[in-house]
């Protein structure tokens, strides 16, 4: 590989990582946004699916799993 080649690589990945951290940015103010809609009851019903699907962490949508991801990746939640 040239390191024109190497170079190129690297910008895409950079590109790749900025791309995915704004993207899990978004998702995590939706989730936020979304659960500012919901009554306790439908909450409750979250959780449940959640939990059977194997998604469920230490709260009902993960919120303190993706921050600390966010923050790894060096941005803000």
């Amino acid at each position: 590989m040239t390191p024109a080649q190497a170079a190129t690589r690297q910008a895409v990945l950079d590109n790749s990582r900025a791309e995915m951290l704004r993207e899990l940015q978004a998702a995590h103010r939706i989730i936020r946004n979304m659960l500012g809609l919901l009554s306790v009851n439908q909450k409750a019903v979250l959780a449940a699916r959640n939990a059977r699907d194997g998604v469920d962490g230490e709260g009902t949508t993960r919120a303190n799993e993706r921050e600390a991801v966010i923050k790894r990746a060096g941005g803000a939640a």
